[in-house]
């Protein structure tokens, strides 16, 4: 059944000692904004969701190469770029696609699902912590070098999105890719530990889910992401027990909340 209704979904993230989404332009280190705020880019965030689908079964257009040869250009060859791509990409139904490609002419389809640039609750603090190489290195000769990892201490961040009906029904996006949006929301972290983001040092705390009951929403994104929240009871919070959540529901529309004790 094609996603009649408009979703709203809103995640409080932990990240402790891990590096979320390295800044290329300033040597990998933690993204923070003017104000010294942690960020996460969208694009950090939609390529963990497709991991995560892709474990659970989904086909995944945007994904790593399988085997020699294989390109972006060669999966959608002979795909009809609207209803034969939506039906047979879950990431094309919901995030959109250009198909910039050699030899594909086709317009560029409206993903279902939006996700905003993710931010801290609060400025948070980057950790420096020096390493050094033993390999030896051919270029310099010497037998080591000194490096760097650099981390979020602590911070608490916050992971805004929407499912737009209308465009829900021209992609064919249904109520079981709501769910699996959903389940691949609540387990975004697994499975993607690395150096820079140790087991366990990213982890969904909480997920709000609103359905609204009708395709356009009973009221705007920027007032449902509005009920909730995050108000630090420390001067430097350390974990999400130092965070108090409020939420003041709206009237009509209850969210279902995941993570809640």
């Amino acid at each position: 059944m094609l996603l009649e209704n408009r979703i709203d979904f809103l995640s409080l993230i932990s990240i402790s000692g891990a590096n979320p989404n390295g800044d290329p332009a300033k040597c990998g280190m933690p993204r923070v904004d003017s104000r010294g705020f942690g960020v996460i880019s969208p694009v950090c965030i939609r390529r963990k969701l497709r991991d995560r689908l892709a474990e659970m079964g989904e086909e995944i257009l945007v994904s790593p190469p399988v085997a020699p040869g294989d390109d972006l250009s060669g999966r959608v060859a002979g795909v009809d770029c609207r209803s034969g791509a939506c039906a047979k990409w879950f990431d094309v139904r919901a995030f959109g696609q250009v198909f910039a490609f050699p030899g594909v002419h086709c317009p560029g389809i409206k993903g279902a699902v939006t996700i905003q640039p993710v931010y801290s609750a609060d400025p948070v603090s980057i950790a420096d912590m020096r390493i050094t190489r033993c390999i030896r290195n051919n270029d310099t000769g010497r037998g080591s070098v000194m490096g760097s990892l650099h981390f979020v201490e602590y911070g608490l961040y916050v992971l805004k999105g929407s499912v737009n009906a209308y465009a829900a029904m021209k992609n064919g996006f249904t109520e079981e890719d709501a769910l699996k949006l959903r389940e691949a929301l609540l387990h975004i972290f697994d499975n993607d530990s690395s150096a820079a983001r140790p087991a366990g040092s990213m982890e969904v705390e909480r997920l709000y889910w609103w359905r609204h009951r009708s395709t356009a929403g009973e009221y705007s994104p920027g007032r449902v992401f509005g009920t909730v929240r995050c108000e630090a009871e420390c001067d430097k919070p350390s974990c999400f027990g130092d965070y108090r959540i409020v939420h003041a529901p709206l009237a009509g529309l209850e969210p279902e909340i995941f993570g809640e004790q």
